[in-house]
């Protein structure tokens, strides 16, 4: 029996009011042979902890439950390795969830992982070069006005209001709108923003899509540069990004690119599948074909391939 390895996230948003569900996934997994013994996850990069002793060990398999944040962490350990990552979402955003059209329910996982159903996606990488630091993203890296509208979330809003937390952050940044400007280079030219979102995936946060022509398979990250100072600007950015509409909207670049590097005189934060990271100056580039995770055969991949 291929060796599998499951770890959830306790604090999850699904988990925090039901750990049970971590009892009907396991048995879920059991009925089609597939034996896990589950793990809690105990501090932050904990996930990270477990996962790199589980490729070590060689096992074919990581599930991993519980938010973005969380995947994000598992990733870290996982990309280049040959173990594959499963994912059953119950976190606030679950935006991968909705990218790859991952199953909800417990079958729907047990099944793709007894059938194998393994892909291959790139994924991208944040660098701070003069530190060595570097940290995976699955989906995007944000730059300056949503990496600090993610900072000042208040913890105890996420548990009692998930994603509505974010909204409310958000309408009461726009009502200061202290924005850190900064500059980013990429395909050789040099963009002035206040917002910029580097992604390997289309959608965002859930609700929006601000890589429309993003594929996470393939070798390209999509840049969307905002350059607004004006709080109905943002608003109408935020409207037509419900539908992929504001890339061709003024003080908007779009385009797509292999790496970025991005500078700060004030330090403009930067926030990584949902985390805050640190801050400016950062790289970021494509690393492609990095990861190996169950996703169904063709959703959530570029139409008509097969990986």
């Amino acid at each position: 029996m291929r060796k599998t390895v499951l770890i959830y996230n306790p604090t999850a948003g699904a988990l925090r009011h039901d750990l049970q569900q971590i009892e009907k996934l396991t048995a879920a997994l059991n009925r089609r042979g597939i034996d896990a013994v589950p793990t809690p996850t105990r501090y932050a990069g904990h996930a990270t902890e477990l996962a790199a002793q589980a490729a070590t060990d060689k096992a074919a398999t990581v599930i991993v439950c519980g938010g973005d944040g969380t995947i994000n962490e598992v990733a870290q350990a996982l990309v280049g390795t040959e173990t594959a990552m499963a994912v059953w979402p119950c976190g606030t955003a679950n935006v991968l969830a909705e990218e790859l059209r991952l199953p909800r329910d417990f079958d729907g996982l047990a099944k793709l992982i007894a059938e194998n159903s393994v892909r291959t996606i790139s994924v991208g990488k944040a660098v701070k070069r003069q530190t060595g630091w570097q940290r995976y993203f699955l989906l995007m890296a944000g730059i300056g006005l949503d990496a600090t509208i993610v900072q000042n979330v208040r913890p105890e809003l996420k548990k009692s209001f998930g994603k509505g937390a974010y909204f409310a952050s958000g309408m009461e940044f726009l009502a200061r709108l202290p924005l850190t400007p900064f500059s980013i280079k990429f395909n050789d030219q040099n963009h002035e923003s206040t917002f910029t979102v580097i992604s390997n995936a289309a959608h965002y946060a859930s609700l929006f899509t601000l890589a429309p022509g993003a594929a996470i398979d393939d070798d390209k990250l999509n840049v969307c540069v905002f350059n607004s100072r004006s709080r109905l600007a943002y608003l109408g950015y935020a409207a037509l990004s419900l539908i992929g509409g504001h890339t061709v909207s003024p003080g908007v670049v779009y385009q797509e690119t292999g790496n970025a590097h991005a500078n700060s005189n004030d330090h403009a934060l930067v926030q990584i599948d949902g985390d805050v990271m640190g801050t400016l100056p950062m790289d970021f580039e494509i690393v492609p074909e990095a990861l190996r995770i169950f996703a169904p055969t063709v959703s959530g991949f570029r139409e008509g391939e097969k990986r």
